[in-house]
């Protein structure tokens, strides 16, 4: 005979243990810092700057809940060592954008070419904290684009690209009329911190864009790329009533262009983070990384990912 009342038990017992290994899971995660390496090309084709590597890192949230700090200082130790051409930098420095002395990025100086566009918790604070943390970046290497548009030559790589640093969209800072001129010959990334001001973007108005704000969720219950109620960042959004992005996380290809969405570094609000674990991003342009088994509207046509490590646990 079924034995309603053992059976309620056991399913009790059963999502009690689910929850637990998810909050401890949640826990542990904004630890494992992820290095992600991706060989891309480009709608456009690559040939010409073939072999430049950028790093992306963004959401850094240095202060806030959890290991940010900490998480900030090994990416950018990682960075180093690649040895990157170009480095960009997606916003939200401090978290709620409580500016302090820190030496978390001091591995930025040095670096080289090292660009950056400031993130809705930089202007958290209003307008003059915001040029603080800009005066703070600066020290350590660090241009910061607000709506401009650069010719970018590494000293040391025989090719340019174009980049365009757009101020922050969630704020509605950004001026996207900056994009509707076409790009010239060089290839074009557009750099923003929140991928909601795609929305207003002409088609063709870059080859690569690359955004962070979302955190993936941050905790994340969902599989879907785009944001829904299984995620605690869509809570976020509409208690500051802002619109949901349309591209969340992972890799898009829209408007002509490639999309990506970075998981970020930091934490804001809550110390966990679930199926979004902090990266860094080492991007490789290679006119080999092209995959034909994949329509040409297909990011996966032009990216090839690898995970190179976790740095795992607390320490």
């Amino acid at each position: 005979m079924f034995d309603r009342e053992r059976f309620a038990r056991r399913l009790i017992a059963l999502g009690a243990s689910a929850g637990l290994a998810a909050l401890l899971t949640a826990a542990l995660e904004p630890y494992r810092l992820r290095i992600k390496h991706v060989r891309l090309s480009l709608p456009r084709g690559c040939d010409a700057i073939a072999g430049l590597r950028v790093a992306f890192l963004t959401d850094f949230h240095v202060g806030g809940p959890g290991p940010s700090s900490r998480t900030t200082i090994a990416a950018l130790e990682r960075i180093r060592t690649w040895r990157p051409h170009l480095v960009l930098l997606g916003g939200d420095y401090f978290d709620q954008g409580r500016w302090f002395e820190t030496a978390a990025f001091d591995k930025l100086r040095g670096l080289g070419h090292v660009y950056a566009v400031l993130g809705n918790h930089d202007y958290r604070r209003g307008a003059d904290t915001a040029a603080m943390i800009v005066r703070f970046l600066e020290t350590h290497d660090v241009r910061v684009l607000r709506n401009q548009l650069v010719i970018v030559r590494p000293a040391d790589f025989p090719g340019q690209v174009e980049l365009l640093g757009l101020d922050d969209p969630y704020s509605g800072l950004h001026d996207a009329r900056l994009a509707c001129t076409p790009p010239g010959p060089s290839p074009r990334i557009l750099l923003a911190h929140a991928p909601s001001v795609l929305d207003e973007l002409p088609i063709g108005s870059a080859d690569l864009a690359l955004f962070g704000h979302t955190h993936w969720g941050q905790v994340r219950l969902s599989w879907s790329r785009h944001l829904n109620p299984l995620d605690a960042a869509w809570y976020l959004d509409k208690v500051r009533r802002k619109a949901h992005a349309q591209f969340q996380r992972g890799w898009f290809w829209t408007k002509g262009m490639l999309v990506y969405v970075s998981t970020g570094i930091g934490q804001t609000q809550l110390p966990l983070r679930l199926f979004a674990p902090p990266e860094a991003v080492l991007l490789e342009f290679d006119p080999a990384a092209r995959d034909p088994r994949w329509p040409c509207d297909d990011p996966r046509y032009y990216v090839r990912e690898a995970i190179l490590d976790r740095t795992e646990g607390p320490r």
